[in-house]
């Protein structure tokens, strides 16, 4: 649970992978996956009734074989978040939530018995902050599916610092609202972070958001409870 969310997911794949005795191991959420072969074997191993891997396996043709994967998923209840082309791609961004959503629709993990739950508590694992712990990622993923130049998101709290990437989703919120010509793109010190990060609550202030209490400085130390506020 210390790892990061991406991590977590690639390591869940290969257990499915290992699980249904293939030899095969992915690496990252983009490349690895874009030739289906990964998914089409984990959606079988999640339901065989419903995901027929030996349709999307048989199609040479790496596009079609992608649609058979997004259909496979569909029946597990996974919304229609991805095209074809996205998986063939290697679209990081678009994979990584697309693999997201197929773990929350149906993760095909056995729950913890009593006596491993004690040893996870014991060990130091639950995090006091699940709620928030929930929050960094959902609004992670949210950012990074904005497909945002440049901006690709492993922890919110470390990542928003510089100011830029929230000043680039006000911005793919509502174009034109940010001055690009104060904002240093590659803050070298505490100071230009600071005015980077003044200009979140400025134009945060002007899109009508209700941020009493909270200043660039929150994001420069990243404050966990403000930079959620902000972004939520």
């Amino acid at each position: 649970m210390k790892l990061t969310a991406e991590a977590i997911l690639i390591r869940w794949i290969n257990f499915h992978l290992k699980k249904q005795g293939v030899d095969k191991k992915v690496g990252n959420l983009g490349g690895d996956l874009k030739d289906s072969v990964a998914m089409l074997h984990v959606l079988h191993s999640l339901d065989a009734g419903k995901c027929n891997s030996g349709e999307g396996l048989a199609e040479a043709d790496l596009v079609k074989r992608a649609a058979v994967t997004i259909r496979n998923a569909e029946a597990l209840g996974v919304p229609a978040l991805v095209r074809p082309s996205d998986i063939t791609s290697g679209n990081a961004k678009l994979l990584t939530i697309f693999v997201a959503e197929v773990f929350n629709a149906k993760h095909g993990l056995e729950e913890l018995n009593e006596e491993e739950m004690e040893a996870y508590e014991k060990a130091g694992i639950i995090d006091d902050d699940v709620e928030g712990s929930r929050d960094e990622r959902a609004f992670r993923f949210w950012i990074n599916s904005l497909n945002l130049e440049d901006v690709y998101i492993n922890d919110l709290y470390e990542d928003v610092g510089t100011g830029v990437v929230v000043l680039k989703v006000l911005e793919k919120i509502q174009p034109g609202c940010v001055n690009w010509k104060i904002i240093d793109k590659n803050p070298n010190n505490t100071f230009k972070k600071g005015i980077n990060c003044g200009q979140i609550i400025e134009v945060s202030k002007k899109l009508g958001l209700k941020i009493p209490g909270i200043g660039g400085q929150d994001f420069v130390e990243g404050n966990k409870k403000n930079i959620i506020a902000v972004v939520w």
